[in-house]
């Protein structure tokens, strides 16, 4: 299983302590992290400008995490997804990914477990869809979307 770390003040992040590298898809292709994942069979792609890696520990959960490098005018982004939430099992039942109830409680419980793991302050956005920390390089967020309902921890970094 593949090891993420991540510090929130520089916004550094390491899988099996090779650097992500924010880049274009190009440039991430390239990257020695990314060689790695594919010399390992742990990351594939799933759509244009997006990579999966299946299983990720961060901080003793498990996490699938969806790598989207920079591309059309669109930042990096990580988004990952609790692999032993009610989300994550819910991702094929669209009536219960869906219930609103439960995606509120979700963002509340992982944002609360994010703010302890990473030992972040106060939220800079505190709403019951979405709580977002922000950082000179970026930001961290626990939110979900209410048209495509995804749901899970986003680290964004600014366009540069």
């Amino acid at each position: 299983m593949i090891e993420l770390k991540f510090k929130p003040i520089t916004g550094e992040l390491n899988l099996d302590d090779l650097p992500l590298e924010i880049d274009t898809e190009e440039g991430f292709c390239k990257c020695d992290l990314y060689r790695e994942l594919v010399k390992h069979k742990a990351v594939k792609k799933t759509m244009p400008n997006h990579y999966l890696v299946d299983s990720a520990v961060f901080s003793d959960k498990e996490f699938q995490v969806t790598i989207r490098p920079v591309c059309y005018g669109f930042p990096f982004m990580l988004h990952l997804v609790d692999k032993n939430s009610q989300y994550y099992k819910a991702l094929n039942d669209w009536n219960a990914r869906t219930n609103i109830h439960i995606l509120n409680e979700s963002v509340k419980s992982l944002s609360d477990w994010l703010k302890e793991s990473l030992n972040l302050d106060t939220p800079d956005t505190m709403e019951t869809d979405i709580i977002r920390w922000n950082f000179a390089w970026g930001r961290v967020s626990v939110s979900y979307e209410t048209k495509s309902f995804n749901h899970g921890i986003y680290i964004v970094w600014n366009i540069t």
